[in-house]
This record gives structure tokens, C-alpha cells and sequence, in this order.
């Protein structure tokens, strides 16, 4: 598990650093840049797909009121980063397509509202993890190459860095992809009522 501090060594060794930062407080040009750069990064690459650490599930508050066009309005999560699904209270299995419920993000005077038909609605949503002790190693390395395209430009002023950085951010992501969801299991699929007749 990776802190704050070395996941921004690692992106500052990825663009030539060679003065790694003890902390962001620090009198220095990599520690200023990565207090600033760090925290956002954080939370657009935690938006930038579902990782399963990051997930949560959570009935939605039912506001009344719902706006025109939809059923029912519900306020969303305070921390939420991105709606992924609505679902309906105790449904655990992924949804296909032809059974995603729609929904709308808007806003009123309390903040931002999701709107939907689905009543008693609960919401699948990446939530806003802080604490790098709950960060698995795929996201870690995803967010350091993230970290090393903003650092590029203005600690080493190589545009052909910033390049690489993206790419391998692009690659990191894909590789997340492709095992984020092996420490699951679905329930199996009900067999069709034609396959139950038969038998």
C-alpha cells in the first residue's frame, strides 16, 4: 500500500525527478506542484472508472417533489463522485442493458439530485476515497502515470514525456479493466423458463 508521498515519487521518478519530496509542505517546486496537481487527480481518476474498492451501495433519500418527466427525486450521496447505476433495494447482479433504469442528475437549493422512475431507488456509485491505505496497486500506478502527465510540462519542459505519461496512463486503466472485477463472483444466471420447461 502505497502513502500520498510515494505515489508522487513514483510520478516525479516518471518524468526525471531525481529529488524525490518527503512531504507536500516542503519547500520545493515538485512538492508545491504535486499539493496542487494531487488531490483532483485523485478524484478524476476514481471517476474514471468503477474501481471495486471505490464502490459503494446506498438507498437513495427520497426528496418528494419530483421535477416533470420523472417519478421521484432523491437526493444524492454526499459522497459520491459518480453515479454508476440505480438499482432497486437487494439487486446485487449486473444489470444488462434493457435492465438499467434511467436516470437524470440535476440540482435544487440543497445541492445535486438524481432523478429517476424507480421508486425506493438505491444507487451504485464511486465514493471519494482519501485514505491511499484503501488504494489497490492498479490505482495507485494508474494515478502516478495520471500525476506524471501534469508534472511533465513543468518540471522537466519535454512534451514527448507528457506523451509517454498518457499513454501508460491509458495502459494502466486498461489493465484495471481487465482484472478490477476478479476478486468477484455473480450469482449465476437463472436458467431461461424455456430450458425448465424442457426438462
Amino acid at each position: 500500500m502505497s502513502s500520498d508521498v510515494e505515489i508522487c515519487n513514483i510520478a516525479l521518478s516518471r518524468v526525471a525527478s531525481t529529488q524525490p519530496i518527503v512531504s507536500f509542505t516542503e519547500k520545493s517546486k515538485a512538492a508545491e506542484l504535486c499539493r496542487v496537481f494531487y488531490g483532483p487527480l485523485r478524484e478524476l481518476v476514481l471517476q474514471a472508472f468503477p474501481w471495486p474498492f471505490a464502490e459503494s451501495i446506498v438507498a437513495l433519500a427520497s426528496l418528494g417533489s419530483p421535477a416533470p418527466g420523472w417519478a421521484y427525486r432523491y437526493r444524492y450521496p454526499s459522497d459520491c463522485l459518480q453515479v454508476r447505476d440505480i438499482v432497486q433495494p437487494g439487486w446485487r447482479r449486473a444489470l444488462s442493458i434493457d435492465q438499467q433504469i434511467p436516470f437524470k442528475i440535476g440540482y435544487d437549493a440543497g445541492g445535486r439530485v438524481i432523478h429517476t422512475d424507480q421508486p425506493e431507488a438505491a444507487c451504485r456509485f464511486t465514493f471519494k476515497v482519501e485514505d491511499s491505505t484503501f488504494f489497490d496497486p492498479q490505482f495507485a500506478d494508474a494515478l502516478a502515470w495520471r500525476l506524471a502527465m501534469d508534472l511533465a510540462l513543468p518540471l522537466s519542459s519535454k512534451p514527448d514525456l507528457q506523451q509517454f505519461a498518457a499513454q501508460q496512463y491509458q495502459t494502466a486503466l486498461t489493465l484495471a479493466e481487465g482484472s478490477a472485477f476478479e476478486e468477484s463472483q455473480d450469482d449465476v444466471e437463472p436458467e431461461s423458463e424455456f430450458i425448465t420447461v424442457r426438462a
